[in-house]
């Protein structure tokens, strides 16, 4: 992995912990070890850990406010041995942030909670948590906004295995175009067939309407978070030949992160394991050239 960030010219990362170490919450110390021997062979550091709150762990018990804190504790140790500056924390609780802000700076390490579809930025209850954030005001307590709150429309490869599995293209099309007039999913179900869609535009509706939901991106929103934010999960799921993103409008994203003077780090997230490609690499590749183009292109119109 480390390998190829090099072939990228990547020189951060981030890790989430119940993904790839054997014990979690607390790996173990050779585990650590390992992974800051590996960076530093290949001149790379962990900007972030990707940390977990799991609330239900015990069947028929919520977890309390103290296996909360325990479980942001061990997180931010975590960030700590493996010299992170960022902890991508859970949902934690408001009445919370602030202990958590006290314990993170105990530690040396940043939080930040990630704002991940499908909330939008306007959505209430992120704004009760930036306006927590904004009474507590720790630079140790912040926000990660993550792109794919922004996608305005499925990606061309979702699109084309629906093809392939016999969904029209025409119909397709009508879904996307008429996804926000009002209609539930059952009702757009309905329309569809009446048109002469079959199984394969059903199982394209129920993706359109479930995890690869999209809408309108919400920029006026987004904009608001930027003095909290730690640093951006800037999520990708497909890039053309040509460097442009059809689904997210990451120019109007990072016009507005340049604009509020923001400087720190966009990770690059590919999502594109949702169609079953392998093409990581090269869509990572495409992704950092097109942010690289964005902001060239908006440096020359500060300048």
């Amino acid at each position: 992995m480390f390998a190829e960030l090099n072939d990228l010219g990547v020189q951060k990362f981030e890790l989430i912990g119940s993904m790839v170490f054997d014990q979690y919450p607390r790996p173990k110390a050779a585990e650590i070890r390992a992974i800051n021997q590996l960076a530093e062979k290949y001149g790379v550091r962990a900007n972030s850990y990707g940390g977990y709150l799991d609330k239900g762990k015990i069947t028929g018990r919520d977890a309390t406010d103290a296996d909360i804190m325990l479980d942001v504790t061990a997180d931010l140790m975590t960030a700590r041995d493996l010299g992170a500056p960022f902890l991508r924390s859970g949902d934690i609780p408001l009445h919370l942030l602030e202990a958590s802000a006290a314990m993170a700076e105990r530690y040396g390490v940043r939080i930040g909670i990630e704002v991940h579809a499908p909330h939008k930025p306007s959505d209430a209850s992120i704004q009760a948590m930036l306006a927590r954030m904004d009474e507590i005001d720790s630079p140790y307590m912040g926000l990660v906004p993550d792109f794919g709150c922004f996608i305005e429309r499925p990606a061309q490869p979702a699109l084309d295995r629906h093809i392939a599995n016999g969904a029209k293209p025409e119909l397709l099309d009508y879904v996307i175009e008429h996804r926000h007039d009002g209609l539930d999913e059952a009702g757009m179900q309905a329309t569809i067939a009446s048109m002469g869609g079959g199984e394969a535009e059903k199982w394209a509706i129920s993706e359109m309407f479930g995890f690869l939901s999209f809408g309108p991106a919400d920029i006026e929103g987004f904009r608001t978070l930027l003095h909290r934010t730690q640093y951006f999960h800037s999520k990708f799921y497909h890039v053309t030949q040509d460097l442009t993103d059809p689904q997210i409008p990451v120019d109007k994203l990072l016009a507005a992160i340049v604009e509020s003077g923001f400087q720190g780090v966009l990770l690059s997230e590919y999502e594109g394991h949702a169609f079953h490609l392998d093409d990581a690499h090269e869509q990572l590749e495409r992704h950092l050239r097109l942010e690289q183009k964005v902001l060239n292109g908006l440096s020359v119109l500060a300048g």
